[in-house]
Parts: C-alpha cells; sequence; structure tokens
C-alpha cells in the first residue's frame, strides 16, 4: 500500500492549497473503502447508507426520538468542525461563517466569504485562509467585523499571537517569496524572512486540535527548499523576532515540529524489510543545535494487519497526541506507549494491546485496532484505563468517522441499524450521556454538535451536559 504524501517534502507551485487544505476529508464526504492486503481475518462493516450529501438529495431515514436539544440551527453545509470563543458557537456553513450564541443559538453575526475555506480560533480573534486564491482575513470574534486582511497570503498557519504565510511577487521559477509574520490582532508585521516558493511555517503541533490555534510555543518550524544540492532542511524560528536557532534536521517527508525547546522530525514509513510499523524520530536541540534523541516508536495496525503510519486518526483533525515533549505512539509489540522525546525514556506502556486515535493533555482514546474494535479511555499521565466501552462499529476508515476528546466528554462516530450515530461519554467515568442520529460535528468541554437531516436539508443540534 502506499503511504500518505506529505506535501511538506514535494516541490509543488507556490499558488498551491496547503496541505491541510488538501488532507482534510470534508463531513460531506461518503464512507471510504476499506484497506487491501489483509493478513488478519477481517470482520464485515456495517455501511453506513445516509450521508450528509444523500439527504440533500432528499434520501432519508426514519429518526428515532432523542433528548431535546439546547438549540438548532439549519446549515447549507458543514466540511470544519464547528468551535467555540466567549460566549459564542462559531459555526462554518459553506461559504458564511457564522457566529449563534452559545446558550439561545441565535444568530449574532455572519460573514461571507467569495469561496471554500478554512477558519481558526486565537484568543478573541478568527483567523480565516482562502482555500485557493490566497488571501487571509482576520475577524473579530465579538462582532465577526474585519480587524485586517492580506490578499496575497499562502499557506496560512496560525500560532499563539501571530499568523505566519508565505507571500510571493511572480509565478513559477520567477517567484519572490518571503515567510512573514504578522501580529494576530492588529496585522502588523514582525519579521521577514526570504524563502524560496515551496517554504511554509510547519502546521504540525503536538496535542492541537482544530479549529482552535495551538498556544505560543518557543519555536515554529519553517521548512526550507532544497538549495545547491542540499535537501531540504526544518529551521526553527523564534515566533515574534524571526531569529533561527542552531538547529536544523532534514526533512524527511512526514512531520518537523517544535515540542518545548526541541525540534524534532518523523519518518513514519518503514525501512525495507520492517514489519514492525516502525516511525523513526530525530531531535535536536532547537536553540544550541545540540543533537538529541534519536530512535523509533511505532504505529498501530489496521484491522487487516496494515500499518496505519499516523500516531492518531487523521479524522480526529490531530496529527499527534500529546503535551510538551511528550508523545503518544505505540510500542513493538502493540501496546500505547507513552515517549519523552528529550530522553527517548518510555513513561508508561499500556497493560493491553491497542491503537490511540484521539486525546488532549489529560487522556488518550484507545480502539483496539486503528480502524476498528473497542474503544478505551486511558489517563495521559499514567496510562491507566479510566474505562471501556463498546465497539460503536463504524470504522475509522469511513469518511463518516469522526472523534472529539475535551476535559468532560468523549464523543465519537458510531453506527446503529444502518443508521450514523453519535454516541457521546464523561470523560471520567465512561457513562454513556446520549445517542443521537446524525454526524459529529464539533464539540467542547460540555457540549457536543450533532449534523443530520432537516427541513429542507441540513441542521446542526448543539447538546449540552
Amino acid at each position: 500500500m502506499t503511504t500518505r504524501p506529505s506535501t511538506e517534502g514535494e516541490p509543488v507551485p507556490s499558488h498551491r492549497p496547503a496541505r491541510w487544505r488538501t488532507a482534510v476529508v470534508a463531513l460531506t464526504l461518503v464512507v471510504g473503502l476499506p484497506a487491501c492486503a489483509a493478513p488478519r481475518p477481517q470482520r464485515p462493516l456495517t455501511p453506513v447508507e445516509q450521508t450528509p450529501e444523500r439527504l440533500r438529495e432528499g434520501s432519508r431515514s426514519p429518526t428515532p426520538q432523542v433528548p431535546q436539544a439546547a438549540w438548532s440551527v439549519s446549515v447549507r453545509r458543514i466540511d470544519q468542525p464547528l468551535g467555540e470563543t466567549g460566549q459564542l458557537i462559531v459555526v462554518p456553513d459553506g461559504r458564511e461563517l457564522r457566529a449563534v450564541d452559545r446558550v439561545t443559538g441565535q444568530q449574532r453575526w455572519a460573514h461571507p466569504f467569495a469561496g471554500s475555506f478554512r477558519y481558526v480560533i486565537a484568543g478573541g480573534s478568527i483567523v480565516v485562509s482562502d482555500n485557493n486564491d490566497g488571501g487571509v482575513d482576520v475577524l473579530d470574534a465579538r462582532t465577526g467585523a474585519t480587524r485586517w486582511r492580506a490578499a496575497g497570503s499562502q499557506d496560512v498557519v496560525v500560532h499563539g499571537q501571530a499568523v505566519y504565510a508565505r507571500d510571493c511577487v511572480g509565478v513559477g521559477a520567477a517567484a519572490t517569496c518571503v515567510i512573514i509574520a504578522r501580529e494576530l490582532e492588529s496585522g502588523r508585521e514582525l519579521w521577514k524572512l526570504p524563502s524560496d516558493r515551496f517554504a511554509r511555517v510547519s502546521d504540525v503541533t503536538l496535542g492541537a486540535r482544530p479549529p482552535y490555534a495551538p498556544a505560543a510555543g518557543r519555536y515554529v518550524v519553517v521548512r526550507r527548499l532544497s538549495t545547491a544540492g542540499r535537501a531540504a532542511t526544518y529551521t526553527p524560528v523564534a515566533p515574534t523576532t524571526g531569529r533561527a536557532g542552531a538547529g536544523r534536521l532534514p526533512n524527511r517527508a512526514w512531520f518537523g515540529f517544535a515540542a518545548d525547546d526541541l525540534l524534532v522530525s518523523t519518518d513514519h514509513d518503514p525501512p525495507k524489510g520492517d514489519q514492525r510499523c516502525t516511525v523513526s524520530i530525530a531531535s535536536v536541540d532547537a536553540g544550541t543545535g545540540a543533537k538529541g534523541w534519536s530512535g523509533a516508536v511505532y504505529s498501530g495496525r489496521r484491522q487487516n494487519g496494515e500499518c496505519a503510519k499516523r500516531l492518531a486518526n487523521d479524522l480526529s483533525g490531530m496529527e499527534l497526541i500529546g503535551v510538551g515533549t511528550r508523545l503518544v505512539a505505540v510500542t513493538a509489540d502493540e501496546r500505547p506507549q507513552l515517549v519523552d522525546l528529550r530522553t527517548g525514556r518510555t513513561v508508561w506502556r499500556g497493560v493491553a494491546a491497542g491503537v490511540p486515535i484521539d486525546g488532549d493533555d489529560r487522556s488518550v482514546l484507545v480502539r483496539d485496532t486503528a480502524d476498528t474494535g473497542a474503544l478505551a479511555l486511558l489517563d495521559l499521565a499514567t496510562g491507566v484505563a479510566r474505562w471501556t466501552a463498546p465497539d460503536p462499529v463504524l470504522p475509522g476508515t469511513s469518511a463518516s468517522w469522526r472523534s472529539a476528546v475535551t476535559a468532560r466528554l468523549v464523543a465519537v462516530s458510531g453506527v446503529e441499524d444502518e443508521r450514523p450515530m453519535v454516541l457521546v461519554y464523561d470523560a471520567d467515568t465512561g457513562r454513556q450521556l446520549g445517542r443521537y442520529p446524525g454526524w459529529l460535528a464539533g464539540a467542547g468541554t460540555d457540549w457536543v454538535a450533532v449534523s443530520h437531516s432537516g427541513t429542507g436539508g441540513l441542521a446542526v443540534d448543539l447538546h449540552t451536559f
């Protein structure tokens, strides 16, 4: 099977969509196909007959009775998760971004866009990036008013209090480009770094979950193209000054990211002949360039025995589960583990086999395999299982699969009688708090959004706990 192509390591035109633009599978897609080779017996997967797209075409199933939602709003299309800022819930509805009152669902503002977009919530601002032609708008989260706009920005990344992008003059090989950092609220230029037309700030962050921007760290990581026959490299850069640290690592076509004061790169393609789903890791001190720990962790396997390669289910929105310099991965004997990237030490190994698929800064959601089986929620600090739950049936390879782990809730996609369902659990006890027909459209500390068929199209319900 082919591996995940990584646009961070591939030359592409300067106007190309960002990695997240092409990698994100919309919530409206149909059920994905299972993987091919099958060294392990494969359990039949229950199909999901109804998708948001089919509902728009008028095909609907009877809806069982469910608890009354706090509120419901009609939507055209939901391709990104709903988010929360202050007392507002942000609803990305097709080519319009809306904010509604968290308690009542009453609309507070709406901001239309010419095309598809990606949005990121960062404090009191919302950063909206155009998916096709480039450009970024930064809105006041409370009012929806535009604070500032940069029309030519490409590959926009938001970290903490700054917005990073590549700006180019010209096209193709004749383009002159810079990586530019702007202050989040004002748009004031913080620094510029001369770059090639393929350079970009990495949007891979340990423990970050869209649509929220990761907190500001000591460094952001810039991927720069090869020069004079040298390989492309990752360079750590101070987020507000643009001063580069001494650490450098080659781009190995997967992930480059900052973990506290470390510059880390990963390669998820096992060496030739390796059957253990090896993920190779290299690190250096970002500031001094001193060599750090290099070694191997492992990814989980799908039910058919193939290496998942990813360390989190990509439909969770996360690339890497963990916090600080601690990364959640799998052991060689296929148990979840927590590894300290600074030393390579295994902080804990899970008692039972399982594959981490989602998590936050206090919990790790594990499934029997990367795409099927029962669930367990582990404590991130100790690896101890808090609770287990039955298989939600829907495979993690389905385009309808979504999951979310928050401080108080765990929500996952499931199937019941060939209908899509959203299952919600208490994060501390595992008690099932709700079962709602539809698709998981977002979650917060004490709320879950569910999209489903509505009058003349789709609707989103907000359930609070």
